[in-house]
């Protein structure tokens, strides 16, 4: 690829495509992590407590993270986990009911730098990261694969979900039963 980069404003999030109700795949959920990092250091109050976000840093939540990516919590907690294997975040749960995202090569992303200068250092890196390319196949086609999955166990859940709802709806029918002919309809 390519080593020069674009510009993308965070108002692309405005648009109406962003705002889709389309669930986000795992490109779209990492240039939103990415749009959703903080631009420079700045303390926040959560919950009575001073936080400080650093630049590159997301405080978010999981189940914030879902709705937004209209995923279920499990899947978000999965793909943070993958980005943490793959070294491109690190997570820092020690406030309650958040979490602190660290996009770790954020400046790569966001630094301003002279795009048509090559330096060997950079081919130096570009060189380890084709070694690393078989890898991240692998790794993306295992993705993808339990992505497949994951739908299939969704629709599963989905039904087993259904059924303990109409086992619960007819146990309270036969509570209801009892106090009104005192006897259990069965």
């Amino acid at each position: 690829m390519d080593k020069y980069w674009i510009k993308i404003h965070r108002k692309i999030q405005e648009s109406a495509i962003w705002e889709s109700d389309e669930p986000f795949d795992y490109r779209s959920a990492w240039v939103d992590l990415l749009m959703e990092a903080n631009v420079s250091n700045k303390e926040i109050v959560y919950q009575g407590r001073v936080i400080k976000v650093k630049r590159g840093d997301v405080y978010t939540s999981i189940r914030k993270l879902a709705k937004k990516w209209n995923w279920s919590r499990d899947k978000v907690s999965r793909y943070v986990n993958l980005l943490e294997k793959l070294g491109m975040i690190k997570r820092n749960n020690s406030v309650k009911c958040a979490t602190l995202l660290t996009l770790v090569n954020y400046g790569k992303y966001q630094d301003k730098a002279d795009t048509n200068k090559t330096t060997n250092k950079d081919t130096d890196k570009d060189r380890d990261k084709d070694t690393d390319k078989d890898t991240n196949k692998a790794l993306l086609k295992n993705i993808q694969n339990t992505d497949i999955e994951e739908k299939r166990i969704d629709r599963d859940s989905e039904s087993e979900i259904e059924e303990e709802e109409t086992n619960e709806w007819f146990e309270s029918l036969e509570d209801e039963s009892e106090k009104w002919f005192g006897k259990k309809v069965e």
